[in-house]
């Protein structure tokens, strides 16, 4: 079973960004930085990390943005999860994670793959 596409994309304070795709054959890179350079990791998810990604996918809800409070700097983010007409976008503030459990767990699943 094929996973969606999915790209997680955030941009944070003093020149932090983590991007992270996964394709659907299950390679995966995740590129992390800040003021130094790093070479992204690559990989392919086990078929334990299949099992967990496709639950969280499951439990996502629809399309959504969730913008942040007054205030809140930096750690902005964006997911897309699938391609074409069946897309689902999402935008929301990290700080804010623990109110959105669904968009939680997938990032939490993806924060681990590599």
């Amino acid at each position: 079973m094929s996973l969606p596409r999915i790209h997680y994309h955030v941009v944070g304070e003093d020149d932090y960004m983590l991007v992270i795709d996964v394709q659907p054959d299950g390679s995966f890179v995740i590129d992390c930085g800040d003021y130094t350079s790093h070479e992204p990791t690559q990989g392919r998810i086990s078929a334990a990390q299949r099992d967990r990604l496709t639950k969280a996918l499951g439990a996502l809800g629809e399309s959504a943005e969730h913008r942040a409070p007054d205030g809140a700097a930096g750690f902005m983010a964006e997911l897309t999860v699938g391609d074409g007409p069946t897309v689902r976008h999402y935008r929301f503030w990290e700080g804010g994670l623990d109110a959105l459990p669904d968009l939680k767990a997938l990032v939490r699943e993806l924060t681990v793959l590599g």
